[in-house]
């Protein structure tokens, strides 16, 4: 049959969602899948390493006051709520100054970081984040509502540990339905400067390697009742979690 253009196919974009085992090992010895969406490569766990790629250590828990002068707050990690027993999980929580080490942050992409990650990887600025869920919303299938483009955080959430909630498209309401993407983003919660773990199962907070002002960095945020992956500012003096990207 001769076609003519009037009987050709819309041509659709491919979205590409793949599952990399094994991906890489940090100076600790522990071993991270990865997952590569579009054109990203991202750690599908959260980092847990107690120590740089050199091998020099990262402190574990000691706050800094939110008065600390910038140039005196140093690297610092915590167990979230405290508990080691849940570092396997659900990862280390460091302060952006551990996250960043040396560097004055990055604005852009790729960050050019490695900071607190393995060889041959590096902590992603704001931009990459950007990229990250403008890709995964541009595709309809990874949103819960098809006409808003900003309810993709189920597609970037684990299907364990979010508390309930109550919304259909809400990350905590029937977790079966989540990580479509294989992003798996857990709930870790948060260390303060006040002395405080908090938020744990109900939000997931990842640093980006990007400075806002005030003391404070570009932070993503996905929460058990909300449908959207906020874009915040966070004290760099906070514990959260983190995700490195290939380079």
């Amino acid at each position: 049959m001769l076609c003519v253009s009037s009987c050709e196919k819309p041509s659709h974009k491919r979205h590409i969602y793949e599952t990399i085992p094994d991906a890489v090992t940090d100076v600790d010895g522990n071993h991270y899948d990865a997952v590569r969406i579009g054109d990203q490569v991202w750690m599908k766990q959260n980092l847990r390493t107690t120590r740089y790629a050199d091998g020099t250590e990262i402190p574990q828990s000691t706050f800094s006051s939110s008065n600390t002068p910038l140039a005196e707050i140093k690297p610092y990690r915590w167990a979230p709520n405290n508990m080691d027993i849940n570092v396997q999980k659900f990862g280390w929580l460091y302060n952006w100054r551990a996250v960043i080490r040396d560097s004055i942050g990055s604005d852009l992409n790729p960050s050019g970081i490695q900071g607190i990650c393995p060889d041959g990887w590096h902590v992603p600025g704001d931009a990459e984040w950007t990229q990250l869920t403008d890709y995964v919303s541009s595709d309809q299938k990874m949103r819960c509502w098809p006409s808003a483009d900003f309810s993709i955080a189920k597609s970037l959430s684990a299907q364990t540990d979010w508390n309930p909630a109550f919304d259909k498209c809400d990350v905590g309401n029937d977790l079966s339905r989540n990580n479509a993407t294989g992003f798996s983003a857990l709930p870790a919660g948060n260390a303060e400067f006040t002395n405080q773990f908090v938020n744990m199962f109900d939000w997931a907070y990842f640093w980006t390697s990007s400075y806002s002002s005030n003391a404070g960095a570009y932070v993503r945020m996905i929460q058990s009742d909300y449908e959207g992956v906020n874009n915040i500012t966070k004290h760099i003096s906070s514990g959260l979690s983190v995700r490195c990207v290939k380079d």
